[in-house]
């Protein structure tokens, strides 16, 4: 009883509240219809307004506007604790009696207890000792009905002047001459336009345009359509916008005394290609059966593949024609009936071609956007033979020889064999076939030299050869490079001496003079194969002659040095076989002339008979016994690979002296093939995890799409989903297209074999997507979206990696374009900005005012900007399409996508709209445009973060390796810092034996410490001296390939050598060290115990003082490379510059760091570009790693009540 009159309190007082609110809405509502009725009264008396139909309208209008107030004031104040909260305010003595007693009978649990009974009787008793209702005085109330009753009346007034208003008859008949109407030009009259486009319909008059004036439109089914149309200012002329034209009508201009003639407009359209596919019919030899793709305009196959496509169209046409880039055209052909309708053309595919469609249709109308069809074709590779066992070796009369070798062709090995040449006799080996079906296979054969009666210094040269099918269908053959298996003496001795000084046993000087030679005519015999295998053809290629000319020279140097050779030789056997060598080399030089004079491979093998010969004899002149040490010695610069051999031969045998090892750092080729075949994968899987992504995108729109279309009520909604699910499907088309890209790339030689499984695994996922894709033609979404989903499954299986891909030919340019595009979208957000403002404001008077001319010149600039743009998209594309087909054909499909969309025509559209008046419509129009610049703008961030990187991601990699590199440079500093008392001492100590290794220290160290052990109780400055020589070297760059010698090093010098006490090697440095000198020190050093001695106690991987600093700058010079940011690589630079000359200062000069310099110059500002790329990463990634309240998700329902009375208590104090 007592809650319920405590409610009935309460609502009298909520009454008053909305009555007071509902009179105060009711007078705005109407003083604002009052003044519209009295703007509009001006209009209604010139006749421009009919003033009873205008008065019905703000009638109806404030009617319905009254009827929400008084909806919106019935549930307003509908909260109890707001009430109670103005009661208390009006009422203190309530104490929050009043407050309390809502929160008890507002509870969904109901307690009967005696507290809370009282303060609810106590609340009731209180409003019956005083006027709760006061809370809203009566003066207010009185005001507020008052208020609303007399702008009541007022704008019930104004509307009524505005019914009974209307034009004087002579103002009607001078706004409405029939003779004027009768002159009335229409525009476009008869006319015929493209099928979809939009059409501005004028009627111009000679003086005064009709105050009322409709169009008529009559559609083909005789239904009819009328619309208003407009004028524009004070000009003659009225008109209409039809937004888009489907299908063919008739139309007639209506005014009250006259009307036009009936006009026709027809629609019609451009011919364009709907649909492609291939059938590809590959040659016998490939083993493969023939293959249909549907739905594309890319295909790659082998060479002498039959293509023929099926290009179905949107109407038949007069004329198909493919054109290739030098104009040769091939027509089309109609497609037979059992085919279906459409056209086709079949292709022999020899060579990569592009074609464009041209399309011409009955009436002579040229397809507006020629469609691009690709046919890429795959060479027919030869075989590759990579050898695993074998290779230049010296074996003796008894050795048996395991030769082995991988081959690999992409359609399979039709024979394969070993051919070898020992003593004048070639002889050819076959193996048996395996599966012919396997596209690689390991053969293996064993050479036994004591079945072939070897005896010393004879040569066994071999090669590997391998057969196919090639292009023509005949049987060609491949061979592998020549290896040479020297047959050494069985008697040979090697037994250990002492070693002298320099660590290395010097040879004779003739034998090395002949092992120079033998190694120069190895090399002209290796030439001259090589000339003679790729030389196959019919026909030499433009490089023979010079190849020939070289290998000519070559030899003609070779006889020289022989004659050199024979004239410091006292042994007549010696001097008999260089008679014999003399007389090879000769003929070989004959024949070799020949040759480059016929220009033919005729005489080659004649040349390459006496080439070998020749080396035969020279292997002759050998030494036959060797006094041999057991450390391992620096190969001179004209040591040949014979001595390499014949040194690992003897690195086999246990000798007793510890080995002096010394290893240097090889560097890795960036171009190597490991490498470019990495890079490959990354661009590859990278492209996999974008089209996965749109693909997901696609999927989700389409979920939501299918749910809205289930959910959709009229029509106009569904025909609005249908032109989504359209723009959906186009989407899904260029998916597909660049899922045919990244077929074609992995399908290219280079990736053909290491890509064979995930390829196949990319057709099923394409087949998923051109399922997709005609499901969306044919409006089913869910079969769609299940196909999609699939696809989008695979994707995600493929994908396992991401790498950001960049180009250093083409990142300014991709760059630039990103730039425009961001400016041409932000241009066109003012604009559109402008627009709106001007369809809502519009400026009175019969000129043009200044902002309407701006706009139409911003819409001139728009347009000038946006066809600059072009013209560079397409200028790439024909420069990258060559060397970057990933980029050249996403800036294709912008391009194209651009074109399509018909940005242009839509801006200059909206300028002819501007300039005729038609705000709304122009708006409109604008606002495809806009979409257009939007979609090319999200285009080419795309392609620039392909190319140039994920700017995110590169400084957050770029922070993580500033951050490493700082850290490791504080770590030396305070090393060297703590240890400057102590590093006299440390020369004193016995080498640096004691001193703990860094992890991850080079390898100079170690080596020291070896040279250390190895010397003892020959000083300490031996071993330092050692090791620096030693960890200097290793950075050198004066290796040659394949060998692990260093130029410029002195004959009698060995790398690892130790100097005894007093020793000052001071020479001259030689030109290879001079060169790493001259690089910021980074090369070869000399070996001067004067050097740095904070270098050479420093662990060695410091990034200053140790040698650590090549792996240090490279770090910094990648983050130049990492970061966007001009500034910030400018200050990348200047540290690394900086680090680079303190370098030089400490290696070049001897001159011990300054470690309080190096703090300021390079450690500070090594943090401060740490810190500010970090920010900049926070910066651009701030939205990512947003942080979201926790409180900000919704209270549960059954919670809420709790948490508000929480909340309310600890407002109040009573929450302890």
């Amino acid at each position: 009883m007592m809650e319920k009159t405590l409610r009935k309190r309460l609502h009298q007082v909520t009454s008053r509240f909305q009555e007071r609110r509902l009179g105060w809405l009711l007078a705005l509502i109407a003083i604002v219809f009052a003044g519209l009725a009295w703007s509009l009264l001006p209009a209604a008396r010139a006749g421009q307004i009919m003033g009873s139909e205008t008065a019905i309208v703000l009638l109806g209008v404030a009617s319905l506007a009254m009827l929400i107030a008084w909806a919106v004031t019935r549930r307003s104040f509908s909260d109890p604790h707001s009430i109670a909260s103005k009661i208390e305010s009006k009422f203190p003595s309530l104490q929050q009696r009043l407050l309390t007693a809502v929160s008890l009978t507002t509870r969904e649990e109901k307690s009967d207890s005696y507290l809370q009974q009282r303060v609810i009787r106590e609340a009731c008793d209180h409003s019956q000792r005083n006027r709760w209702i006061e809370t809203v005085p009566q003066s207010q109330l009185w005001l507020s009905r008052v208020s609303g009753l007399s702008a009541t009346l007022v704008m019930a007034s104004a509307l009524g002047m505005l019914f009974v208003t209307s034009a004087a008859p002579s103002q009607v008949g001078a706004s409405i001459p029939r003779a004027n109407q009768s002159n009335a030009i229409v525009d476009p009259g008869n006319a015929e336009i493209e099928r979809g486009t939009s059409l501005v319909i004028t009627a111009r008059f000679e003086s005064v345009a009709p105050s009322e004036a409709e169009l008529r439109v009559i559609n083909r089914d005789g239904s009819e359509q009328r619309l208003t149309m407009k004028q524009n200012l004070q000009d003659p002329i009225v008109a209409a916008f039809l937004s888009s034209v489907d299908e063919a009508f008739e139309y007639q201009i209506l005014t009250r005394d006259w009307s036009s003639q009936t006009y026709s407009i027809g629609v019609f359209e451009f011919p364009k290609l709907v649909r492609s596919d291939a059938l590809l019919d590959f040659p016998e030899y490939t083993g493969m059966d023939d293959k249909r793709i549907e739905d594309t305009v890319r295909v790659s196959a082998v060479q002498g593949t039959m293509l023929t496509w099926h290009c179905h169209l949107n109407k038949p046409v007069a004329s198909a024609t493919l054109v290739e880039k030098d104009g040769t055209r091939t027509p089309l052909q109609p497609m037979d009936r059992t085919t279906g309708d459409g056209m086709m053309v079949e292709l022999r595919m020899e060579e990569t071609k592009r074609y464009t469609l041209e399309l011409i249709d009955e009436q002579g109308r040229q397809n507006k956007y020629p469609a691009e069809l690709v046919a890429k074709v795959l060479p027919n590779q030869t075989p590759s033979i990579k050898l695993t066992q074998g290779g230049d070796v010296s074996v003796s009369p008894l050795e048996e020889l395991s030769l082995a070798a991988d081959i690999a062709d992409d359609f399979g090995l039709h024979r394969v064999g070993l051919s070898y040449n020992f003593e004048g006799k070639a002889t050819e080996i076959a193996f048996e076939e395996k599966d012919a079906a396997n596209r690689k296979q390991g053969f293996s054969h064993m050479v036994e030299f004591e079945a072939l009666d070897a005896e010393p210094d004879q040569l066994f040269a071999y090669y590997f050869w391998a057969e196919d099918i090639g292009p023509a269908g005949q049987v060609r053959r491949t061979q592998s490079d020549m290896y040479f298996a020297e047959v050494r003496p069985f008697e040979e001795i090697f037994r250990e001496g002492e070693p002298p000084p320099s660590g290395q046993a010097p040879p004779s000087e003739n034998e090395q003079a002949a092992e120079e030679l033998a190694e120069l005519q190895k090399q002209i015999i290796n030439a001259t194969w090589r000339v003679m295998r790729d030389e196959a053809g019919a026909e030499v290629s433009s490089e023979f002659a010079e190849n020939v000319k070289e290998m000519l020279q070559g030899q003609q140097n070779a006889i020289e040095m022989l004659d050199g050779l024979a004239a410091k030789l006292n042994d007549p056997q010696s001097k008999l076989i260089v008679e014999g060598v003399r007389v090879h080399m000769q003929s070989a030089a004959s024949e070799l002339e020949k040759s480059q004079q016929s220009k033919t491979t005729e005489t080659l093998d004649e040349a390459l008979a006496s080439e070998q010969a020749s080396y035969a004899g020279l292997l002759k002149l050998r030494a036959r016994e060797f006094q041999v040490t057991r450390a391992q010695q620096r190969s001179q610069s004209s040591s040949s690979s014979s001595a390499s051999k014949r040194q690992q031969q003897l690195n086999e045998l246990e000798l007793d002296q510890d080995e002096n090892r010394y290893e240097t750092e090889q560097q890795a080729e960036a171009n190597s093939p490991e490498a470019a075949q990495q890079r490959e994968e990354r661009q590859v899987l990278s492209r996999l995890r974008e089209l996965a992504q749109r693909q997901e995108d696609i999927n989700k729109q389409l979920a939501q799409l299918q749910s809205a279309l289930e959910l959709a009520e009229s029509e106009k909604e569904k025909e609005e989903i249908r032109r989504q699910i359209k723009r959906l499907r186009e989407q899904q088309q260029n998916l597909l297209r660049e899922t045919d890209e990244l077929a074609e790339r992995m399908q290219s030689p280079e990736n053909q074999e290491s890509m064979q499984q995930q390829r196949e695994q990319l057709e099923e996922t394409r087949e998923n997507q051109r399922r997709a894709s005609e499901a969306l033609q044919q409006e089913d979404a869910s079969s769609a979206l299940a196909a999609g989903k699939r696809a989008e499954r695979d994707l995600e299986e493929l994908e396992d990696e991401f790498r950001q891909r960049t180009s250093g030919q083409f990142s300014d340019a991709v760059r630039e374009m990103r730039a425009d595009a961001q400016a041409l979208d932000q241009k066109q957000q003012t604009l559109s900005e402008a627009l709106s403002e001007e369809a809502e404001n519009p400026s009175p008077g019969l000129r043009r005012n200044e902002q309407q001319q701006q706009l139409e010149k911003q819409l001139e600039e728009q347009r000038r900007d946006l066809s600059q743009l072009e013209n560079k998209m397409q200028e790439t594309v024909e420069q990258a399409e060559s060397v970057e087909p990933l980029l050249a054909k996403e800036l294709y499909e912008s391009f194209r996508n651009l074109q399509q969309r018909e940005v242009d025509r839509r801006l200059e559209e909206t300028s002819e709209l501007v300039n005729a008046g038609f705000k709304e419509e122009a708006r409109q129009s604008e606002t495809a445009a806009a979409e257009g610049v939007k979609s090319l703008r999200e285009e080419l961030e795309q392609a620039a973060s392909s190319i140039l990187g994920d700017e995110t991601e590169g400084l957050k990699r770029a922070a993580s390796t500033l951050e490493q590199l700082a850290r490791d440079l504080d770590q030396e500093i305070g090393e060297e810092r703590g240890g400057e008392g102590e590093l006299g001492e440390g020369e004193r100590g016995e080498g640096q034996q004691g001193q703990d290794a860094e992890p991850g220290q080079g390898q100079g160290e170690p080596q020291g410490e070896k040279g250390q052990q190895g010397t003892e109780g020959r000083g300490e400055q031996s071993g330092e001296s050692s090791s620096e020589q030693s960890s200097e070297q290793s950075e050198g760059k004066g290796q040659n390939e394949g060998q692990s010698e260093v130029e410029g090093q002195g004959q009698g010098e060995s790398p690892g050598q130790s100097m005894r006490p007093g020793e000052n090697t001071s020479e001259s440095e030689s030109p290879g060290q001079q060169k790493g000198q001259a690089e910021g020190g980074e090369g070869i050093r000399g070996s001067n115990p004067s050097q740095s001695r904070a270098a050479a106690q420093s662990p060695s991987g410091s990034p200053i003082a140790g040698d650590g600093f090549r792996e240090w700058s490279d770090s910094l010079r990648d983050v130049e490379e990492m970061v966007e940011d001009s500034e910030l690589r400018s200050r990348a630079s200047q540290i690394r510059d900086r680090a680079r000359q303190v370098r030089t200062d400490l290696l070049r000069h001897s001159k011990a760091p300054q470690w309080n310099l190096i703090e300021e110059m390079i450690a500070d500002p090594l943090r401060e570009l740490q810190r500010d790329v970090q920010e900049e990463y926070m910066r651009r990634s701030a939205e990512k790693n947003a942080q979201v309240p926790v409180d900000r998700d919704p209270v549960p329902s059954q919670f809420s009540e709790a948490v508000r009375q929480y909340y309310e208590n600890l407002g109040s104090g009573r929450g302890k």
